[in-house]
């Protein structure tokens, strides 16, 4: 699209915007066919948007940019020497979202957009409504903590929620790669920072909200508000939202838009969407599933662990159902969904017990990972668990407590430690730790605890590795360390001549 166009269509959008062309620009009207925020992607067509971050202002690296080859920038001011066309407005990092969705020609028109949002249970309800949807015959694409994936390629992905370039960027990668639908995951900043400005969505999830993020939102009053936005800014037509009821924030939800509610629940037997567990076992659950298309049960074997996995298969059912996808096709689809990275992620060890990595990092999610564990465990619990640096320092008393009250025995050690100094982040959780009696060691050194642990669990035990997940660079005051929990598992069975499936 040429630059001119460009502007001429985003003045029929709210965004206010003018054009500046410095005087010797190399060229006055280029082709332009990407939005960038970083400059070390900046190329020949590219559109150099300068975001002011918390550390950093994108201005400063314009100049740098258009030499890379970018054909323009997106600012909020003049740019001397930057001398190519430049689009000026109030605020980039809110307003890229809608110049690159017009840039790519409004993607968002061509798919079924699904948004979850809460905070914990996003990613493994993304990937149960994803394989729902492909078992119904649905392209489509995914967005999320775990990685992007366009229908055809995936990457990893450097946050939950991308910034508004990239964002429109994957977008029209799923459109061109013939998806009809999109699930992604919205966080809390990205809603508050107005990453999603250009996007619009058919159906929305809730999952719940806990403690979590308040370094950033201050109280959960406004966390909560972070989480409506999804609701009150960026549905579009006849939405449809699928909401926890069990969660008080749901009831909340629920009570604010009615009849464009579909209710879920393990508790609360009134939802639309009910279901509870009759059987677990390290293998997974077998559950009775009661959906508004009949009072009877249907019985489903979910491969997951953990009863906070069923209110997310309910999550992708009701979506799934407010979108014609009905039981026997939504169930196989979730009955034969592959493990979701990270998330009670499990395996066996022979000759010795089970092994679960979870993305447990907050105190919500660090007890529901351990209350899942702890009733099919028929030996000892043991979990290794840290705490982020540089993040909400109140939750990490919080998950020690935990910790020692549900595990038999407790290993702190590193999680991200960022600038802080790990030892100091783990003397922070012992203090919650040392409220019970449980046994509990202070391991710094992630991998070692990681070993630590491995080397003492039998055949009946189980060990959570929980904090990172997916993660695949540990983040220290040097910078980031490729780390892989899961890695770290495998190398110890081949060190040791243990096979694990």
């Amino acid at each position: 699209m040429k630059f001119n166009k460009l502007v001429v269509l985003l003045e029929k959008t709210p965004l206010r915007v003018r054009a500046h062309i410095p005087e010797g620009a190399r060229e006055c009207d280029p082709e332009l066919d990407m939005l960038v925020s970083d400059s070390r992607k900046a190329g020949n067509g590219s559109i150099f948007a300068c975001v002011k971050g918390e550390h950093s202002d994108g201005h400063d690296y314009a100049v740098k940019a258009v030499d890379a080859g970018a054909s323009a920038i997106l600012c909020e001011h003049p740019v001397a020497g930057a001398n190519v066309p430049q689009i000026i407005c109030e605020d980039v990092r809110r307003n890229m979202g809608v110049v690159a969705s017009t840039l790519y020609e409004n993607p968002v028109e061509k798919l079924t957009m699904i948004a979850l949002t809460g905070t914990a249970g996003k990613t493994t309800s993304s990937f149960m409504t994803r394989s729902i949807l492909k078992n119904a015959g649905i392209k489509t694409g995914l967005l999320g903590t775990v990685y992007y994936n366009d229908g055809d390629t995936e990457e990893d992905a450097d946050r939950t929620t991308p910034e508004g370039s990239e964002l429109q960027m994957w977008l029209d990668r799923m459109v061109k790669n013939d998806c009809k639908a999109c699930v992604m995951e919205t966080s809390s900043h990205a809603l508050s920072q107005g990453r999603l400005d250009g996007a619009l969505y058919d159906r929305a999830g809730f999952t719940n909200l806990s403690v979590d993020h308040l370094d950033y939102h201050g109280d959960m009053e406004s966390y909560f508000g972070a989480k409506q936005l999804l609701f009150e800014k960026y549905m579009r037509g006849n939405w449809r939202a699928a909401i926890n009821i069990d969660n008080e924030y749901g009831v909340r939800l629920l009570e604010k838009y009615g009849s464009r509610v579909i209710t879920y629940g393990i508790k609360n037997t009134g939802a639309m969407f009910f279901a509870k567990a009759v059987d677990r076992s390290i293998a997974g659950m077998k559950i009775e599933i009661r959906t508004p298309d009949s009072d009877s049960v249907s019985n489903v074997t979910l491969p997951l662990l953990g009863d906070h996995n069923i209110l997310n298969a309910l999550q992708a059912l009701s979506l799934a159902w407010t979108l014609g996808i009905r039981n026997g096709t939504a169930l196989s689809g979730l009955m034969n969904m592959d493990q979701v990275p990270g998330r009670l992620e499990r395996y066996l060890i022979g000759g010795s017990g089970s092994c679960v990595i979870d993305f447990a990092h907050t105190p919500d999610e660090l007890e529901k990972a351990l209350n899942s564990l702890k009733p099919i465990c028929k030996g000892k619990l043991y979990v290794v668990f840290g705490a982020g640096g540089d993040r909400d320092r109140s939750k990490r008393p919080m998950m020690g407590e935990i910790a020692t009250r549900i595990a038999d025995e407790v290993i702190i050690t590193s999680d991200n430690p960022r600038t802080e100094d790990p030892a100091f982040i783990t003397s922070e959780i012992e203090v919650g730790a040392k409220e019970h009696s449980s046994e509990y060691k202070v391991i710094v050194d992630r991998k070692e605890a990681m070993y630590d642990g491995l080397k003492s669990i039998g055949p009946d035990d189980i060990l959570l590795i929980a904090g990172r997940g997916p993660e695949r660079f540990q983040i220290t005051n040097a910078g980031p360390v490729p780390f892989l929990d899961k890695d770290v598992v495998f190398d110890w069975c081949a060190s040791q001549g243990k096979s694990i499936s």
